[in-house]
């Protein structure tokens, strides 16, 4: 299901992406489409920040035993006799102090943030929210850092995948020698290594909160940044290069060359080496996202994510036609007015 979702999410707005690219080089994109993006986006921005976290007590006791004093949101019923039940497994039942349970109060659930003293007797630090529409599950070691799955990793992967489609393009230039290809090449790797610097930046942030510091030159952050030098030399090839048409088939043979060593750096390479990014050799897991375990990601957030993941690709393909036509432009100015 999980793996579904984000092949099916990717594939759809890549499918969206070129489709109406052609339409879109002479104009810009359609309106419905640009509406479609920007509603996508402004959903993948609400559901991945709004909607509370929120675990069960199972997520609270299992947190605790790895650091005590830790805080853990949790997802509760009021029940008889002051006590508090378990919303996702109404079995559990749980004394929180501090915080008053009140089957009459008129709400059905809230979200608490509770300190264990024992597996069934917590104190109560705050309510969160009641009757929350939404919550985001509770990922024990990651709590509200988690929702960086929902920026970080969707602008890595549409990245890759750009990187591929401006591969073609420049492909294609090759054989028909027609710069329209070439600037669509130069357009999506433009656009890509944005995406690449945002994901290496979004992921310093989090490899602060989570390992101490925003750079370690963990396999993964010296891949990345392999790979965002490789396209960087690209811009500082075709400056160097005056005639348009040499320019390009620098640039398109490059876009092959400088691909190749995308899906190592990126998918291999961080594989192979002990670190501490998720999916190292001596990770026990290969993150909740790679992860074969069902319940390595919540369903709600293998949507969410899935729904970013779309509304990602359509942002890039997006950018990267005004940037297509900007080139255009230029060309033509260029070749006016020499």
């Amino acid at each position: 299901m999980k793996f579904a979702i984000m092949m099916g999410a990717t594939i759809l707005g890549v499918w969206l992406g070129i489709g109406w690219w052609k339409r879109g080089a002479n104009g810009g994109y359609p309106g419905w489409w640009k509406t479609l993006c920007i509603v996508t986006i402004t959903v993948t921005l609400v559901l991945g920040i709004w909607p509370p976290t929120a675990g069960t007590v199972t997520d609270a006791v299992t947190a605790s035993r790895m650091d005590s004093e830790i805080v853990v949101p949790v997802l509760l019923r009021p029940a008889d006799g002051g006590l508090w039940a378990d919303a996702r497994d109404s079995r559990v039942i749980i004394q929180v102090d501090n915080i008053v349970s009140d089957t009459h109060s008129g709400y059905q659930t809230a979200v608490v943030e509770v300190r264990r003293l024992t597996d069934t007797h917590f104190r109560g630090v705050r309510t969160v929210a009641t009757d929350p529409v939404l919550t985001m599950p509770y990922i024990t070691g990651l709590a509200e850092r988690a929702r960086i799955i929902f920026f970080h990793v969707p602008m890595s992967w549409v990245a890759t995948v750009a990187y591929l489609v401006a591969m073609i393009f420049g492909i294609r230039y090759l054989r028909t020698r027609n710069l329209d290809y070439d600037h669509a090449s130069m357009s999506m790797i433009a656009v890509a290594t944005l995406y690449g610097i945002l994901a290496t930046i979004t992921g310093a942030v989090w490899a602060r909160f989570n390992w101490g510091m925003f750079w370690n030159w963990d396999p993964k952050q010296t891949a990345i940044f392999l790979v965002l030098l490789i396209y960087g030399a690209y811009f500082l090839l075709r400056s160097s290069v005056q005639d348009p048409h040499q320019r390009a088939r620098l640039s398109g043979a490059y876009s092959i060359l400088g691909f190749v060593a995308v899906p190592f750096l990126f998918f291999i390479l961080p594989r192979m080496m002990p670190g501490l990014h998720p999916g190292s050799s001596d990770d026990t897991g290969a993150g909740p996202l790679l992860s074969a375990k069902s319940d390595a990601i919540n369903v709600t957030k293998q949507w969410v994510f899935g729904l970013a993941l779309f509304s990602f690709t359509l942002l890039f393909f997006w950018l990267s036609n005004v940037r297509f036509r900007i080139a255009k432009l230029l060309h033509t100015s260029s070749s006016v007015h020499p």
